[in-house]
């Protein structure tokens, strides 16, 4: 969720709050812990998911964040554990999932403009069928 999205729902809810006074009480959560920040670029707004027990599992999953539609994806991925122990046990770095978003063009995206250039093999190393998960999470989209 945009911080213009929470300004938009308290709208609708008939509650006027400045632009900046939301922007600041996001800070203030993210600061507490109690809210995530996710920014795509500095061209476009941050995104922000509020931390509870199901997103807990951030700290454990890769995120994928299509810069087409701008969903966010949760991926479980044995290939991308697989990384991840590699540039610990050889590059001596500990990489955090809760701020590891690797941006790309979603399935969906593709098909829908099929001669969309992107640098991208035509070989992916995860297949549906492989034992790992994709979890698309339609409150981060942009």
């Amino acid at each position: 969720m945009t911080a213009e999205e929470v300004a938009d729902a308290l709208k609708n809810e008939h509650t006027a709050v400045s632009a900046a006074t939301i922007y600041r009480q996001l800070d203030k959560l993210v600061s507490a812990g109690l809210v995530r920040k996710y920014v795509s670029s500095p061209e476009e707004p941050a995104c922000f998911q509020f931390i509870d027990d199901s997103s807990a599992a951030c700290a454990t999953h890769f995120h994928l964040k299509c810069t087409s539609c701008g969903k966010l994806f949760h991926v479980t991925c044995p290939y991308l554990d697989s990384l991840e122990t590699h540039i610990l046990s050889h590059h001596g770095f500990a990489v955090d999932n809760t701020r590891t978003v690797l941006y790309g063009i979603c399935e969906n995206c593709r098909a829908a403009a099929p001669n969309q250039r992107i640098r991208l093999s035509d070989e992916l190393h995860c297949h549906k069928d492989d034992l790992h998960r994709h979890e698309e999470d339609d409150s981060h989209e942009a």
